[in-house]
Protein backbone atom coordinates (compact mmCIF):
# COMPACT_ATOMS: atom_id res chain seq x y z
CA UNK A 1 0.00 0.00 0.00
CA UNK A 2 1.38 2.76 -1.07
CA UNK A 3 0.47 5.58 1.79
CA UNK A 4 2.16 8.52 -0.26
CA UNK A 5 -0.83 8.56 -2.49
CA UNK A 6 -3.91 8.50 0.13
CA UNK A 7 -3.13 11.64 2.03
CA UNK A 8 -1.63 14.61 0.13
CA UNK A 9 -1.93 18.34 0.10
CA UNK A 10 -4.81 20.50 -0.83
CA UNK A 11 -8.07 18.53 -0.20
CA UNK A 12 -9.57 22.08 -0.77
CA UNK A 13 -8.98 21.76 -4.71
CA UNK A 14 -11.31 18.57 -5.19
CA UNK A 15 -14.52 19.23 -6.21
CA UNK A 16 -15.89 15.94 -6.72
CA UNK A 17 -15.80 12.36 -5.45
CA UNK A 18 -17.21 9.35 -6.90
CA UNK A 19 -17.75 6.16 -4.60
CA UNK A 20 -17.68 2.91 -6.15
CA UNK A 21 -14.43 1.21 -8.23
CA UNK A 22 -11.64 3.55 -7.13
CA UNK A 23 -10.70 3.30 -3.35
CA UNK A 24 -11.09 6.48 -1.42
CA UNK A 25 -8.32 8.23 -0.50
CA UNK A 26 -7.87 10.32 2.76
CA UNK A 27 -7.73 13.34 0.90
CA UNK A 28 -10.72 12.64 -1.05
CA UNK A 29 -12.37 12.15 2.13
CA UNK A 30 -11.37 15.55 4.00
CA UNK A 31 -12.26 17.39 0.84
CA UNK A 32 -16.11 16.18 1.13
CA UNK A 33 -16.18 16.38 4.89
CA UNK A 34 -14.38 19.92 5.33
CA UNK A 35 -14.41 21.40 1.78
CA UNK A 36 -17.73 20.48 0.88
CA UNK A 37 -16.32 18.15 -2.12
CA UNK A 38 -19.82 16.87 -4.01
CA UNK A 39 -20.65 12.67 -4.05
CA UNK A 40 -21.54 10.17 -6.20
CA UNK A 41 -21.85 6.87 -6.68
CA UNK A 42 -20.59 5.01 -9.59
CA UNK A 43 -22.32 2.26 -11.59
CA UNK A 44 -19.92 0.15 -9.29
CA UNK A 45 -20.87 1.18 -6.15
CA UNK A 46 -24.81 1.05 -7.19
CA UNK A 47 -24.06 -2.62 -8.30
CA UNK A 48 -22.31 -3.98 -5.31
CA UNK A 49 -25.29 -2.67 -2.96
CA UNK A 50 -27.93 -4.12 -4.70
CA UNK A 51 -26.51 -7.40 -4.95
CA UNK A 52 -26.14 -6.98 -1.56
CA UNK A 53 -30.20 -6.28 -1.21
CA UNK A 54 -30.94 -8.74 -2.99
CA UNK A 55 -28.72 -11.29 -0.93
CA UNK A 56 -30.52 -9.92 2.25
CA UNK A 57 -33.56 -10.79 1.03
CA UNK A 58 -32.50 -14.28 -0.58
CA UNK A 59 -31.39 -15.54 2.47
CA UNK A 60 -34.41 -14.55 4.51
CA UNK A 61 -36.61 -16.11 2.03
CA UNK A 62 -34.58 -19.56 2.95
CA UNK A 63 -35.50 -18.83 6.47
CA UNK A 64 -31.57 -18.07 7.61
CA UNK A 65 -31.67 -16.76 11.22
CA UNK A 66 -30.14 -13.49 11.14
CA UNK A 67 -28.83 -11.58 13.87
CA UNK A 68 -30.63 -7.94 14.21
CA UNK A 69 -32.90 -8.53 11.24
CA UNK A 70 -35.12 -11.74 12.28
CA UNK A 71 -33.49 -11.71 15.83
CA UNK A 72 -33.20 -9.03 18.57
CA UNK A 73 -29.77 -7.77 19.77
CA UNK A 74 -27.29 -8.74 22.21
CA UNK A 75 -28.81 -10.93 24.84
CA UNK A 76 -32.41 -11.01 22.82
CA UNK A 77 -30.42 -12.63 19.99
CA UNK A 78 -32.78 -15.25 20.78
CA UNK A 79 -36.18 -13.66 20.57
CA UNK A 80 -37.61 -14.53 16.82
CA UNK A 81 -38.88 -11.31 15.18
CA UNK A 82 -41.54 -11.95 12.44
CA UNK A 83 -41.75 -10.78 9.08
CA UNK A 84 -44.34 -8.20 9.84
CA UNK A 85 -42.45 -6.81 12.56
CA UNK A 86 -38.69 -6.61 11.08
CA UNK A 87 -39.13 -2.90 9.50
CA UNK A 88 -40.29 -1.71 12.64
CA UNK A 89 -37.30 -3.40 14.62
CA UNK A 90 -34.96 -1.12 12.35
CA UNK A 91 -36.52 1.28 13.47
CA UNK A 92 -37.16 0.71 16.73
CA UNK A 93 -33.45 0.20 16.78
CA UNK A 94 -32.78 3.70 15.76
CA UNK A 95 -34.97 5.41 18.62
CA UNK A 96 -33.93 3.05 21.39
CA UNK A 97 -30.06 3.81 21.02
CA UNK A 98 -30.63 7.09 20.04
CA UNK A 99 -29.63 7.87 24.12
CA UNK A 100 -26.02 9.58 24.14
CA UNK A 101 -26.54 12.69 26.11
CA UNK A 102 -24.71 16.14 26.29
CA UNK A 103 -23.04 18.56 23.83
CA UNK A 104 -23.34 18.00 20.40
CA UNK A 105 -20.50 16.66 18.03
CA UNK A 106 -19.67 18.89 15.55
CA UNK A 107 -20.74 19.63 11.80
CA UNK A 108 -17.50 18.13 10.73
CA UNK A 109 -17.71 15.35 12.32
CA UNK A 110 -20.87 14.80 11.67
CA UNK A 111 -20.11 14.73 7.97
CA UNK A 112 -17.36 12.61 8.54
CA UNK A 113 -19.74 9.72 9.92
CA UNK A 114 -22.03 9.99 7.43
CA UNK A 115 -19.56 10.05 4.60
CA UNK A 116 -17.64 6.82 6.46
CA UNK A 117 -21.29 5.02 5.97
CA UNK A 118 -21.44 5.43 3.12
CA UNK A 119 -17.67 4.30 2.35
CA UNK A 120 -18.70 1.14 4.38
CA UNK A 121 -22.11 0.17 3.56
CA UNK A 122 -21.11 0.74 -0.18
CA UNK A 123 -18.65 -2.29 0.11
CA UNK A 124 -21.81 -4.90 -1.05
CA UNK A 125 -21.71 -6.93 1.94
CA UNK A 126 -24.49 -4.86 4.35
CA UNK A 127 -27.78 -5.67 2.69
CA UNK A 128 -28.60 -2.27 2.74
CA UNK A 129 -30.70 -0.24 -0.21
CA UNK A 130 -29.45 2.34 -2.37
CA UNK A 131 -32.26 4.09 -1.77
CA UNK A 132 -31.19 4.63 1.87
CA UNK A 133 -27.36 5.35 1.18
CA UNK A 134 -28.43 7.85 -1.87
CA UNK A 135 -30.43 10.15 1.10
CA UNK A 136 -27.15 10.22 3.30
CA UNK A 137 -25.51 11.18 -0.10
CA UNK A 138 -28.10 13.67 -0.74
CA UNK A 139 -27.85 15.31 2.59
CA UNK A 140 -24.17 15.48 2.83
CA UNK A 141 -24.42 17.47 -0.22
CA UNK A 142 -27.13 19.54 1.23
CA UNK A 143 -24.87 20.56 3.74
CA UNK A 144 -27.41 19.54 5.99
CA UNK A 145 -26.16 19.13 9.95
CA UNK A 146 -27.69 16.75 11.67
CA UNK A 147 -28.34 16.73 15.67
CA UNK A 148 -26.30 14.23 17.52
CA UNK A 149 -25.10 14.58 21.40
CA UNK A 150 -21.53 13.31 21.60
CA UNK A 151 -21.14 11.56 25.16
CA UNK A 152 -21.89 8.25 26.19
CA UNK A 153 -20.76 5.45 23.72
CA UNK A 154 -18.50 2.98 24.57
CA UNK A 155 -17.68 2.18 20.58
CA UNK A 156 -19.93 3.18 18.35
CA UNK A 157 -24.56 2.71 18.30
CA UNK A 158 -25.70 5.75 20.16
CA UNK A 159 -24.38 9.22 18.22
CA UNK A 160 -25.21 7.24 14.89
CA UNK A 161 -28.82 6.56 15.55
CA UNK A 162 -29.06 10.32 16.48
CA UNK A 163 -27.74 11.12 12.99
CA UNK A 164 -29.57 8.72 11.07
CA UNK A 165 -33.02 9.22 12.96
CA UNK A 166 -32.63 12.82 11.36
CA UNK A 167 -32.45 11.07 7.91
CA UNK A 168 -35.39 9.38 8.59
CA UNK A 169 -37.22 12.33 9.57
CA UNK A 170 -37.52 11.85 13.53
CA UNK A 171 -34.31 13.85 14.49
CA UNK A 172 -33.52 17.20 14.82
CA UNK A 173 -31.07 19.03 12.91
CA UNK A 174 -29.33 22.45 12.90
CA UNK A 175 -30.41 25.20 11.07
CA UNK A 176 -28.61 28.97 11.68
CA UNK A 177 -27.79 27.35 15.08
CA UNK A 178 -31.53 26.57 15.59
CA UNK A 179 -32.79 23.17 16.27
CA UNK A 180 -35.32 22.16 13.58
CA UNK A 181 -37.42 19.09 13.36
CA UNK A 182 -35.82 16.98 10.45
CA UNK A 183 -38.43 15.95 8.44
CA UNK A 184 -39.50 19.67 7.36
CA UNK A 185 -36.11 20.27 6.25
CA UNK A 186 -35.83 17.74 4.59
CA UNK A 187 -38.57 18.05 2.78
CA UNK A 188 -38.06 21.61 2.44
CA UNK A 189 -34.61 20.95 0.60
CA UNK A 190 -36.53 18.41 -1.65
CA UNK A 191 -35.01 15.10 -0.31
CA UNK A 192 -36.87 12.22 -0.16
CA UNK A 193 -37.15 10.11 3.33
CA UNK A 194 -36.31 6.49 2.84
CA UNK A 195 -38.34 3.87 4.93
CA UNK A 196 -36.41 1.42 6.92
CA UNK A 197 -35.93 -1.84 5.24
CA UNK A 198 -34.77 -4.57 6.77
CA UNK A 199 -31.32 -4.35 8.05
CA UNK A 200 -31.29 -0.99 7.30
CA UNK A 201 -31.32 0.11 11.58
CA UNK A 202 -28.84 -1.87 12.69
CA UNK A 203 -26.58 -1.55 9.28
CA UNK A 204 -26.87 2.45 9.82
CA UNK A 205 -25.51 2.57 13.43
CA UNK A 206 -23.12 -0.66 13.60
CA UNK A 207 -19.50 -0.66 12.91
CA UNK A 208 -16.86 1.38 13.24
CA UNK A 209 -17.83 4.28 11.23
CA UNK A 210 -17.66 7.08 13.76
CA UNK A 211 -14.49 5.72 15.21
CA UNK A 212 -12.94 5.68 11.77
CA UNK A 213 -14.10 8.78 11.07
CA UNK A 214 -13.19 11.19 14.00
CA UNK A 215 -9.89 9.48 13.54
CA UNK A 216 -9.38 10.40 10.25
CA UNK A 217 -9.73 14.10 11.28
CA UNK A 218 -7.58 13.69 13.97
CA UNK A 219 -4.94 12.12 11.23
CA UNK A 220 -5.45 14.83 8.64
CA UNK A 221 -4.95 17.68 11.48
CA UNK A 222 -1.62 15.93 12.49
CA UNK A 223 -0.83 15.63 8.65
CA UNK A 224 -1.12 19.25 8.08
CA UNK A 225 1.14 20.32 10.38
CA UNK A 226 3.74 17.85 9.64
CA UNK A 227 6.07 19.81 7.42
CA UNK A 228 5.20 23.09 10.11
CA UNK A 229 7.13 20.91 12.73
CA UNK A 230 10.24 20.66 10.70
CA UNK A 231 10.59 24.64 9.61
CA UNK A 232 9.57 25.13 13.42
CA UNK A 233 12.63 22.98 14.26
CA UNK A 234 14.79 24.94 11.88
CA UNK A 235 13.46 27.73 13.50
CA UNK A 236 14.58 26.88 17.02
CA UNK A 237 17.85 25.95 15.59
CA UNK A 238 18.53 29.43 14.39
CA UNK A 239 16.58 31.81 17.38
CA UNK A 240 18.67 29.55 19.85
CA UNK A 241 21.73 29.33 17.74
CA UNK A 242 22.31 25.51 17.57
CA UNK A 243 24.99 23.78 16.26
CA UNK A 244 24.91 22.02 13.09
CA UNK A 245 26.88 19.61 13.69
CA UNK A 246 23.89 18.07 15.85
CA UNK A 247 22.79 16.69 12.28
CA UNK A 248 25.66 15.67 10.50
CA UNK A 249 24.45 12.93 8.20
CA UNK A 250 27.31 10.48 9.45
CA UNK A 251 25.80 10.56 12.84
CA UNK A 252 22.33 10.39 11.76
CA UNK A 253 22.60 7.15 9.99
CA UNK A 254 24.15 5.58 13.05
CA UNK A 255 20.53 5.26 13.92
CA UNK A 256 18.86 3.24 11.12
CA UNK A 257 15.38 5.07 11.97
CA UNK A 258 14.48 6.84 8.10
CA UNK A 259 12.64 9.65 9.65
CA UNK A 260 15.68 10.84 11.84
CA UNK A 261 17.65 11.46 9.38
CA UNK A 262 14.93 12.82 6.38
CA UNK A 263 13.84 15.41 9.82
CA UNK A 264 17.85 16.08 9.96
CA UNK A 265 17.70 16.67 5.49
CA UNK A 266 14.69 18.81 5.85
CA UNK A 267 15.89 21.12 8.35
CA UNK A 268 19.44 21.16 7.24
CA UNK A 269 18.21 22.52 3.79
CA UNK A 270 15.70 25.10 5.43
CA UNK A 271 19.02 26.37 7.53
CA UNK A 272 21.16 26.32 4.41
CA UNK A 273 22.86 29.36 3.88
CA UNK A 274 22.58 30.67 7.76
CA UNK A 275 25.43 32.82 8.65
CA UNK A 276 24.30 33.10 11.76
CA UNK A 277 24.62 29.46 13.04
CA UNK A 278 28.06 29.25 10.89
CA UNK A 279 30.01 32.22 12.81
CA UNK A 280 28.31 30.33 16.11
CA UNK A 281 29.57 26.96 14.98
CA UNK A 282 31.73 25.50 17.79
CA UNK A 283 31.21 28.23 20.61
CA UNK A 284 29.21 25.85 22.77
CA UNK A 285 29.84 21.75 23.02
CA UNK A 286 26.75 20.42 22.42
CA UNK A 287 23.22 22.15 22.68
CA UNK A 288 20.69 21.38 25.42
CA UNK A 289 18.31 18.07 24.83
CA UNK A 290 14.98 20.09 23.79
CA UNK A 291 17.33 21.24 20.67
CA UNK A 292 19.72 18.54 19.85
CA UNK A 293 17.58 15.69 19.80
CA UNK A 294 14.94 17.38 17.44
CA UNK A 295 15.42 14.97 14.92
CA UNK A 296 15.36 12.09 17.32
CA UNK A 297 12.01 13.21 18.47
CA UNK A 298 10.28 14.64 15.74
CA UNK A 299 11.63 11.42 13.62
CA UNK A 300 9.67 9.39 16.74
CA UNK A 301 6.41 11.34 16.13
CA UNK A 302 6.53 10.94 12.61
CA UNK A 303 7.15 6.80 12.69
CA UNK A 304 3.93 6.67 15.13
CA UNK A 305 2.19 8.43 12.32
CA UNK A 306 2.92 6.74 9.75
CA UNK A 307 1.52 3.41 11.46
CA UNK A 308 -1.62 4.78 13.01
CA UNK A 309 -2.17 6.52 9.13
CA UNK A 310 -1.60 2.89 7.78
CA UNK A 311 -4.07 1.37 10.49
CA UNK A 312 -6.63 4.43 10.03
CA UNK A 313 -6.41 3.87 6.49
CA UNK A 314 -7.00 0.05 6.13
CA UNK A 315 -10.37 0.37 8.25
CA UNK A 316 -11.28 2.78 6.36
CA UNK A 317 -11.36 0.78 3.23
CA UNK A 318 -12.95 -1.99 4.98
CA UNK A 319 -15.92 -3.69 6.00
CA UNK A 320 -16.60 -3.16 9.66
CA UNK A 321 -20.35 -4.47 9.68
CA UNK A 322 -21.90 -7.32 11.37
CA UNK A 323 -23.72 -9.56 9.76
CA UNK A 324 -22.31 -9.57 6.36
CA UNK A 325 -23.64 -11.71 2.96
CA UNK A 326 -21.31 -13.16 1.42
CA UNK A 327 -21.60 -15.24 -1.87
CA UNK A 328 -18.64 -18.38 -2.11
CA UNK A 329 -18.53 -21.10 -4.53
CA UNK A 330 -21.80 -20.15 -5.64
CA UNK A 331 -23.49 -20.64 -2.50
CA UNK A 332 -24.84 -17.39 -0.03
CA UNK A 333 -23.84 -17.32 3.37
CA UNK A 334 -24.72 -14.69 6.22
CA UNK A 335 -22.29 -14.42 8.71
CA UNK A 336 -22.23 -13.27 12.10
CA UNK A 337 -19.09 -11.58 13.17
CA UNK A 338 -16.64 -9.46 15.02
CA UNK A 339 -15.51 -6.85 12.38
CA UNK A 340 -17.17 -3.91 14.17
CA UNK A 341 -14.50 -4.48 16.94
CA UNK A 342 -12.17 -0.77 15.99
CA UNK A 343 -9.40 -2.14 18.93
CA UNK A 344 -6.99 -1.45 15.55
CA UNK A 345 -7.90 2.53 15.33
CA UNK A 346 -8.62 2.90 19.46
CA UNK A 347 -5.02 1.70 19.98
CA UNK A 348 -3.58 4.02 17.14
CA UNK A 349 -5.53 6.85 18.61
CA UNK A 350 -3.97 6.36 22.03
CA UNK A 351 -0.53 6.09 20.56
CA UNK A 352 -0.72 9.04 18.22
CA UNK A 353 -2.11 11.38 21.26
CA UNK A 354 1.09 9.82 23.46
CA UNK A 355 3.36 10.54 21.00
CA UNK A 356 1.97 14.24 19.77
CA UNK A 357 2.05 15.32 23.54
CA UNK A 358 5.18 14.07 23.96
CA UNK A 359 6.78 15.99 21.34
CA UNK A 360 4.84 19.10 22.70
CA UNK A 361 6.92 18.40 25.99
CA UNK A 362 9.97 19.16 23.52
CA UNK A 363 7.93 22.43 21.93
CA UNK A 364 7.27 23.82 25.74
CA UNK A 365 11.12 23.57 26.45
CA UNK A 366 12.45 25.39 23.47
CA UNK A 367 9.74 28.00 24.06
CA UNK A 368 10.78 28.68 27.47
CA UNK A 369 14.59 28.26 26.71
CA UNK A 370 13.65 31.55 23.91
CA UNK A 371 11.72 33.54 26.75
CA UNK A 372 14.11 33.21 29.54
CA UNK A 373 17.08 35.62 28.74
CA UNK A 374 19.44 34.05 30.55
CA UNK A 375 19.33 30.28 28.38
CA UNK A 376 18.65 32.78 24.87
CA UNK A 377 20.87 35.75 25.22
CA UNK A 378 17.92 37.68 24.08
CA UNK A 379 15.54 39.97 25.77
CA UNK A 380 13.06 39.08 28.53
CA UNK A 381 10.46 37.30 27.24
CA UNK A 382 11.28 38.43 23.51
CA UNK A 383 10.49 42.18 23.80
CA UNK A 384 12.55 44.97 23.93
CA UNK A 385 11.62 47.44 26.43
CA UNK A 386 10.51 44.83 29.35
CA UNK A 387 8.66 45.56 32.67
CA UNK A 388 6.37 48.49 31.45
CA UNK A 389 5.98 45.55 29.19
CA UNK A 390 5.36 41.48 30.14
CA UNK A 391 6.39 40.31 26.08
CA UNK A 392 5.38 36.65 25.53
CA UNK A 393 5.81 35.54 29.30
CA UNK A 394 1.99 34.62 29.41
CA UNK A 395 2.10 33.22 25.91
CA UNK A 396 4.38 30.95 27.32
CA UNK A 397 1.50 29.64 30.02
CA UNK A 398 -1.07 29.50 27.60
CA UNK A 399 1.04 26.85 26.06
CA UNK A 400 1.87 24.97 28.77
CA UNK A 401 -2.50 24.88 29.89
CA UNK A 402 -2.55 23.68 26.64
CA UNK A 403 0.00 20.70 27.12
CA UNK A 404 -1.54 19.47 30.66
CA UNK A 405 -4.71 18.75 28.55
CA UNK A 406 -2.78 17.44 26.27
CA UNK A 407 -1.15 15.31 29.37
CA UNK A 408 -5.10 14.56 30.43
CA UNK A 409 -6.19 13.30 27.00
CA UNK A 410 -3.03 11.04 26.78
CA UNK A 411 -4.63 8.61 29.10
CA UNK A 412 -5.03 5.39 26.92
CA UNK A 413 -8.96 4.12 26.78
CA UNK A 414 -8.49 0.92 25.85
CA UNK A 415 -7.49 -0.55 29.26
CA UNK A 416 -11.05 0.19 30.96
CA UNK A 417 -13.72 -2.43 29.68
CA UNK A 418 -17.19 -2.78 30.87
CA UNK A 419 -19.82 -5.66 30.61
CA UNK A 420 -22.73 -5.07 29.10
CA UNK A 421 -26.52 -6.40 27.66
CA UNK A 422 -26.46 -9.59 30.04
CA UNK A 423 -22.82 -10.32 29.70
CA UNK A 424 -23.37 -11.11 25.96
CA UNK A 425 -21.58 -7.71 25.06
CA UNK A 426 -18.64 -8.38 27.66
CA UNK A 427 -15.84 -6.75 25.81
CA UNK A 428 -15.90 -3.51 24.54
CA UNK A 429 -12.97 -0.95 23.50
CA UNK A 430 -14.27 2.67 24.31
CA UNK A 431 -12.79 3.34 20.75
CA UNK A 432 -15.76 6.15 20.10
CA UNK A 433 -13.81 7.60 23.33
CA UNK A 434 -10.66 7.34 21.88
CA UNK A 435 -11.02 8.75 18.45
CA UNK A 436 -13.25 11.71 20.19
CA UNK A 437 -10.13 12.42 22.81
CA UNK A 438 -7.18 12.36 19.81
CA UNK A 439 -9.17 14.95 17.59
CA UNK A 440 -9.69 17.19 20.58
CA UNK A 441 -6.12 16.59 21.25
CA UNK A 442 -5.22 17.55 17.20
CA UNK A 443 -7.09 20.89 17.41
CA UNK A 444 -5.00 22.26 20.46
CA UNK A 445 -1.98 20.54 18.51
CA UNK A 446 -2.55 23.10 16.25
CA UNK A 447 -2.41 26.30 19.28
CA UNK A 448 0.54 24.81 20.56
CA UNK A 449 2.20 25.20 17.09
CA UNK A 450 0.99 28.23 16.60
CA UNK A 451 2.22 29.75 19.77
CA UNK A 452 5.94 27.67 18.67
CA UNK A 453 5.81 29.61 15.65
CA UNK A 454 4.71 32.87 16.98
CA UNK A 455 7.91 32.86 19.32
CA UNK A 456 10.40 31.79 17.28
CA UNK A 457 9.38 34.36 14.84
CA UNK A 458 9.96 36.96 17.60
CA UNK A 459 13.38 35.22 18.49
CA UNK A 460 14.83 35.16 15.43
CA UNK A 461 14.05 38.94 14.52
CA UNK A 462 16.12 39.42 17.54
CA UNK A 463 19.22 38.87 15.44
CA UNK A 464 20.74 40.17 12.40
CA UNK A 465 18.71 39.50 9.62
CA UNK A 466 20.86 39.64 6.73
CA UNK A 467 22.69 36.86 8.49
CA UNK A 468 19.30 34.86 9.07
CA UNK A 469 19.25 31.28 6.50
CA UNK A 470 17.44 32.79 3.33
CA UNK A 471 14.47 30.14 3.95
CA UNK A 472 14.19 31.58 7.68
CA UNK A 473 13.96 35.08 6.47
CA UNK A 474 11.54 34.30 4.31
CA UNK A 475 9.13 32.73 6.40
CA UNK A 476 9.30 35.08 9.37
CA UNK A 477 8.86 38.08 6.77
CA UNK A 478 5.44 36.07 5.39
CA UNK A 479 4.50 35.42 8.99
CA UNK A 480 4.77 38.89 9.96
CA UNK A 481 2.58 40.36 6.92
CA UNK A 482 0.20 38.63 9.44
CA UNK A 483 1.90 38.98 13.04
CA UNK A 484 3.78 42.21 13.04
CA UNK A 485 6.99 42.42 15.28
CA UNK A 486 6.25 42.71 19.00
CA UNK A 487 7.13 46.01 20.28
CA UNK A 488 4.81 46.63 23.04
CA UNK A 489 2.40 44.56 24.89
CA UNK A 490 -0.93 44.21 23.11
CA UNK A 491 -3.80 41.19 22.88
CA UNK A 492 -1.71 38.54 21.87
CA UNK A 493 -4.28 35.96 21.47
CA UNK A 494 -5.24 37.62 17.77
CA UNK A 495 -1.67 37.25 16.70
CA UNK A 496 -2.05 33.48 17.82
CA UNK A 497 -5.31 33.22 15.74
CA UNK A 498 -3.97 34.95 12.58
CA UNK A 499 -0.84 32.68 12.96
CA UNK A 500 -2.94 29.52 13.16
CA UNK A 501 -5.57 30.46 10.11
CA UNK A 502 -1.90 31.47 7.99
CA UNK A 503 -0.68 28.11 8.87
CA UNK A 504 -3.75 26.27 7.96
CA UNK A 505 -4.17 27.93 4.77
CA UNK A 506 -0.99 26.40 4.16
CA UNK A 507 0.99 29.94 2.75
CA UNK A 508 4.30 29.30 4.71
CA UNK A 509 4.79 25.50 3.33
CA UNK A 510 3.76 26.79 -0.36
CA UNK A 511 6.52 29.55 0.06
CA UNK A 512 9.20 27.33 1.67
CA UNK A 513 8.94 24.78 -1.51
CA UNK A 514 8.38 26.70 -4.41
CA UNK A 515 11.86 28.54 -3.23
CA UNK A 516 13.66 25.50 -2.05
CA UNK A 517 11.88 22.47 -3.24
CA UNK A 518 9.94 19.86 -1.08
CA UNK A 519 9.91 19.18 2.32
CA UNK A 520 10.33 15.26 2.10
CA UNK A 521 7.98 13.23 4.20
CA UNK A 522 7.89 9.74 3.46
CA UNK A 523 5.07 8.39 4.71
CA UNK A 524 5.23 4.99 3.84
CA UNK A 525 6.31 2.19 6.55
Amino acid sequence: MNLNTVLKDNPYQIKKVVLGEKETTITDFIAVVKYAAVIEFDDTYGLRVKKSFNDLNRALNKKKKIYGVNTGLGDNWMKEVDDNEQNKLQKNILSSHAVSVGKPISYFETRAIMLMTLINLGKGYSGVSLETLEEIKDVLNAKIYPFAPGEGSVGYLSVEAHIFRALIGEGKVFVDKQLKNSREILLEKGIKIPTLKRKEGLALISGTMSVTAIALLAVYNIYSELKHIEVGAAMSFEGLQGSLAELNSTVMNLKVHEEQFETAQNVKNILAGSKNLEKNEGLKLQDALSIRTLPQTIGALIRVFKETLKTVYEEMISVSDNPVFITENDKLNVYMNGNFDASYVALHMDYLVIAVTNFVNTIERITNRFLDTKLSGLPPFLVKSPGVNNGLMIVHYTMTGLLNEMKLLASPVNINNNTMSAEQEDVVTFAFLASKKAYLMSEKFKEVMAIWFFVCKEGVSFLNIEELAPMIKKVTLIIEKSVPKVVKDRAFYEDIGNLKKLMSQGTIIEQVEKDMGPIKINLNL
